[in-house]
């Protein structure tokens, strides 16, 4: 799922937005939004070397919904 073995999940889900330079307060409520619907807040904290496959799959569908697209695929 093309996570970043070194960061956890906070900071692979937030690593696109913290690229494109978004500000901390707002990068911190996206990821804490996408975490609570996608039912992993008590994750972000783990390595993805740490997580299920199932837990894996949502951490990279959580990376994309903090972007905000206007199509997911």
């Amino acid at each position: 799922y093309a996570l970043y073995p070194h960061m956890d999940v906070y900071n692979n889900m937030a690593f696109g937005l913290k690229l494109r330079k978004f500000p901390k307060d707002q990068i911190d409520k996206r990821v804490k939004d996408a975490a609570k619907l996608l039912g992993i807040e008590n994750l972000l904290d783990r390595k993805p070397k740490a997580l299920s496959g199932g837990q894996r799959q949502r951490v990279a569908v959580g990376r994309a919904i903090v972007r905000e697209p206007k199509v997911f695929l």
